[in-house]
């Protein structure tokens, strides 16, 4: 055989931009701008409308997960869909950018004061992890825990009885209340009582 593959002989290949930060060559990786390419009429009362009948499918699929579709050629914009589509990784910015490409020029005031509103709601509120929920036995007890100077820093109120202590948290909190005299009980035991409560009960 003069050659075992195709490849024989190569010396070198070129990496792009993805396939850097794929192998861990670059730390990020940001995509290339989109194309301006009027496909789309974005009006002022939110809805998306395709120009023409010839809207590519990679275009048509970035609509569905922002937009609900409501004819063969017009999308809305919605909340719960735009924050449903940043729940599974993608940006607000990313969907304003795309918008502003296909239709060739600037938004509406309301559709970019929609997206700015939608990506704000998408960062006031934080998952800040796990926790443990902790039921004293009434709320004056509560009190004395959340307050206690050694305690506080680990749990914060949860209701009139109860303490919520971050996961992170838990071994320091179960030490620092037995210093205070506490010690918390097994699931299944009411507070106060020291008896296991029932199906029945």
């Amino acid at each position: 055989m003069p050659f075992f593959s195709r490849y024989d002989g190569l010396l070198y290949f070129r990496l792009t931009a993805l396939g850097a930060y794929c192998l861990g060559c670059t730390q990020d990786y940001k995509p290339a701008p989109l194309a301006v390419k009027p496909a789309l009429r974005v009006l002022p009362n939110l809805e998306i409308a395709a120009i023409g009948v010839d809207l590519e499918p990679g275009d048509r699929l970035a609509l569905d997960a922002y937009a609900v579709r409501i004819s063969d050629h017009v999308w809305q914009l919605e909340r719960p869909k735009l924050l449903a589509a940043a729940e599974k990784g993608r940006s607000i910015e990313e969907i304003r950018e795309f918008l502003t490409a296909r239709s060739g020029g600037p938004l509406p005031d309301t559709v970019t004061h929609f997206l700015q509103d939608a990506g704000d709601r998408c960062v006031r509120v934080r998952d800040r992890g796990p926790a443990r929920l902790f039921e004293c036995a009434d709320g004056a007890l509560a009190a004395l825990i959340a307050n206690d100077t050694r305690l506080r820093k680990y749990c914060l109120r949860a209701g009139e009885s109860l303490l919520a202590v971050p996961a992170e948290s838990e071994i320091a909190f179960r030490r620092s209340l037995r210093e205070l005299g506490y010690l918390p009980a097994l699931s299944g035991i009411r507070p106060g009582t020291g008896r296991e409560t029932t199906a029945a009960a």
